[in-house]
């Protein structure tokens, strides 16, 4: 009976100090490479963050124009690569003012300058501007727009390109969309 316990207290002899020094030495350059890779990431996320919500509003802004364009009956001016002007239909009580259950025609600016891009309202004719909202801001260009006027088998179409720049390990984007005029009565 001596002998049987004797040989279990031999065979649970447990780790040698060298052993519980390399796996130290192991498990902290583990936690190490894991704490640094967590690091990186919470320094990054800001601007990986503040990337994405300009791409966002880049979208909406490129669904707002050809939708826009879609309803759109004239063009009141060429669109230039940095501003385009439209009779549209807009949901609001009054040409820049506030929104409404029915939608009224007034005249839709879109100018780029600098990076950003803003709206206004007019009237069809014009007059009464309402104020200049920015859509979209941080492009790269403000080649924006382009146009090819209507032909006997082709309405006329406008392009709209919007251009990030690529920034700190992020990839240039470029989001391109456009819409033929279903409704022109022409160019005024």
């Amino acid at each position: 009976m001596r002998r049987r316990v004797e040989t279990r207290l031999e065979d649970e002899r447990g780790f040698t100090l060298p052993e519980l020094l390399i796996a130290t030495v192991l498990a902290m350059i583990v936690i190490g490479g894991a704490v640094a890779v967590f690091t990186v990431s919470v320094r990054n996320q800001p601007r990986l963050t503040s990337h994405a919500n300009a791409i966002q509003q880049a979208r909406v802004t490129m669904e707002r124009i050809t939708r826009e364009l879609r309803q759109g009956s004239t063009l009141p001016t060429t669109p230039t690569a940095s501003q385009l002007s439209i009779v549209t239909y807009v949901d609001s009580a009054t040409c820049g003012g506030a929104g409404a259950a029915s939608s009224i025609q007034c005249r839709v600016t879109y100018t780029c300058a600098s990076g950003t891009c803003t709206r206004r309202e007019t009237k069809p004719d014009g007059t009464s501007p309402g104020p200049s909202v920015q859509v979209v801001s941080g492009l790269a260009s403000d080649n924006i727009f382009s146009y090819t006027a209507p032909t006997a088998t082709a309405p006329a179409y406008v392009n709209v390109t919007l251009a990030y720049a690529a920034q700190g390990g992020t990839a240039a984007i470029t989001l391109n969309d456009g819409a033929a005029l279903r409704n022109p009565s022409g160019i005024s």
